[in-house]
């Protein structure tokens, strides 16, 4: 069926180039008081620098852009929802708030850090908790059968009915378009990349960046890094099959895909030259290092890219390796926190 595109008017089209200004252009710091040995450099993209302090603020203009030229959404009338760990999450609402999209909900699993359910909530969305424990297979099951419920109850299809309750999710594959930018502010920089290193969650960042990385230079390598506890991503790649888990590892860093199949993920396997692991050590490790040296107190996520980075230095000679700094570490604080 061919998509209908409604042309918007310059008042709208006005608001997505705003929205836009806002996010990316975010500074690329080459870690500098940590030795990193043989003659290899690593630059870290500092995403925490955006709106709402997340790499996921780049996707979601684009994503409502495209949803509200497609017929399927109108501000004002169309309720939009999203699940997430919630950095996504937060990023969707702040989205929505600016655009418009006031009767906004967002699906988080029970246990997330407190600091993520309050940043949402100051962005007006509803919350709809999915079981703990469960993870991103909670929160996924949890989404289908909110939407499944929402048809039932409203009848007609998406597009049709502007009273239906629609997904803008993260697991569009156009969502990977928006990691071009980010490259491309990359490259400006450093011309020559020969390692990525980034976490998985929920393949939208490590699918868009691989993928305009090796266009950029075919060379680059992707490395993707899977906690020890749930290497979900090595039994994709490597397994060809999903590993599930009953109870979710008490604080584990946000790139676990347990439990899910890849249709209902953003990832692109062939993509992905390797995959490496890291334990709750390492990435304690990397947070001293970095908080005490680099004066950069990132969360859980970018710690366990550098600790990865590090060992990837090891073993190569004046490589220059990308990581991303993904939010900071307040994200992952379990308290209440004041958001401004």
């Amino acid at each position: 069926m061919t998509e209908t595109i409604i042309m918007m008017n310059n008042v709208r089209l006005q608001k997505y180039a705003g929205l836009q200004e806002k996010v990316g252009r975010t500074p690329l710091y080459e870690i500098q008081n940590i030795e990193i040995p043989n003659g290899n450099r690593v630059f870290a993209k500092e995403e925490w620098v955006n709106p709402t302090g997340s790499i996921f603020d780049r996707v979601y203009p684009h994503l409502f852009q495209i949803a509200e030229e497609e017929g399927k959404i109108i501000p004002g009338l169309t309720p939009v929802i999203e699940a997430s760990t919630g950095n996504a999450g937060a990023s969707f609402a702040w989205c929505a708030r600016q655009l418009g999209y006031d009767d906004c909900t967002v699906i988080i699993h029970e246990d997330a850090p407190k600091s993520r359910i309050e940043q949402i909530r100051t962005y007006g969305a509803k919350i709809i908790f999915s079981p703990p424990g469960q993870y991103t297979k909670g929160y996924v099951q949890k989404l289908e059968d909110v939407l499944r419920e929402d048809k039932k109850a409203k009848g007609g299809q998406i597009g049709e009915n502007p009273k239906r309750l629609y997904c803008v999710t993260k697991i569009n594959p156009r969502a990977r378009e928006l990691y071009q930018q980010f490259v491309e502010e990359v490259i400006e920089k450093v011309p020559t990349i020969d390692y990525f290193v980034g976490v998985v969650g929920s393949g939208t960042s490590i699918s868009g960046i691989g993928k305009y990385l090796k266009d950029f230079n075919s060379i680059t390598k992707i490395i993707a890094v899977d906690p020890e506890e749930t290497p979900s991503t090595y039994y994709f790649k490597y397994e060809h099959k999903t590993i599930d888990y009953c109870k979710m590892p008490h604080n584990i860093f946000g790139g676990a895909t347990f439990g899910l199949t890849l249709d209902k993920l953003n990832l692109d396997l062939d993509l992905i030259d390797e995959v490496r692991f890291v334990n709750k050590q390492e990435r304690e490790e990397a947070f001293n290092q970095l908080s005490k040296n680099e004066q950069k107190e990132v969360g859980r996520t970018s710690c366990c890219v550098f600790s990865i980075a590090q060992k990837l230095a090891e073993k190569v000679a004046n490589k220059k390796i990308l990581i991303c700094f993904y939010d900071l570490n307040w994200k992952y604080a379990d308290v209440m926190v004041s958001i401004k």
